[in-house]
């Protein structure tokens, strides 16, 4: 599960920032007197911070989120787009302590339109239908696992092992993170698949459960 220490910005403070993003983030329009903003640091951008505003004009859910230093400006939009343009930019900082806060980050707010992949490490981490059983909960929670660091292959990619939930199914997979702009060669495709600083590729899927009564997100819309 993603961990991240939002603090509150005051009325003033937040009101400044919906006014100095105002042009960057348009046609995304924000009440400079009826947004609330919350701010944390990430461990892997130096001058980016990761921003929550809330519109309080809009009943839940109405918050969007932003990565933010001054002058630069990104609006995610559940794609990983805006999140690797920063990775670029920024650039961002990957190494054995942050690349699995950057993974958890990643899969939390990066929402396909063909399903979410959600890291789970722990039982509670779940999410349940009502009609799931014990013997059903006892047999994922004997599964799980921390995502666990395991060097960099000899792909010359960061690689982590995770227990991940895709729609109703249960998944081990490795993680593969380019720690750099590079080409890796593919040999599915026989030819060097090109990677951004920071860009992922889920390989070695084992499915370990399926038909998993969790309840399957809808694609993501404006708030997710």
């Amino acid at each position: 599960m993603i961990e991240l220490s939002f603090q509150n910005l005051d009325a003033a403070a937040a009101q400044k920032l919906v006014n100095d993003i105002a042009t960057e983030i348009t046609p995304v329009k924000l009440p400079p007197d009826q947004t609330s903003i919350q701010v944390a640091s990430v461990p892997f951008y130096d001058d980016f911070k990761f921003f929550a505003l809330s519109d309080k004009t809009l009943p839940p859910p109405n918050t969007r989120y932003m990565l933010y230093k001054t002058g630069d400006v990104s609006l995610l939009n559940w794609t990983n787009e805006p999140i690797y343009s920063v990775n670029e930019r920024a650039p961002i900082k990957l190494d054995r302590k942050t690349v699995i806060p950057y993974a958890k980050f990643f899969f939390h707010y990066v929402r396909g339109q063909l399903g979410r992949f959600i890291i789970v490490e722990k039982p509670d981490e779940v999410v349940w239908l009502a009609n799931a059983n014990d013997k059903e909960k006892a047999d994922v929670a004997k599964h799980l696992m921390p995502v666990t660091y395991k060097g960099i292959g000899r792909d010359n990619l960061f690689t982590l092992t995770a227990t991940v939930v895709f729609k109703n199914a249960l998944f081990r997979t490795d993680i593969k993170i380019a720690p750099y702009d590079m080409d890796v060669f593919d040999p599915e495709l026989g030819a060097p698949e090109h990677f951004t600083i920071g860009q992922m590729k889920l390989t070695n899927e084992d499915l370990l459960l399926e038909e998993l009564n969790v309840p399957i997100d809808p694609p993501p819309g404006e708030f997710g």
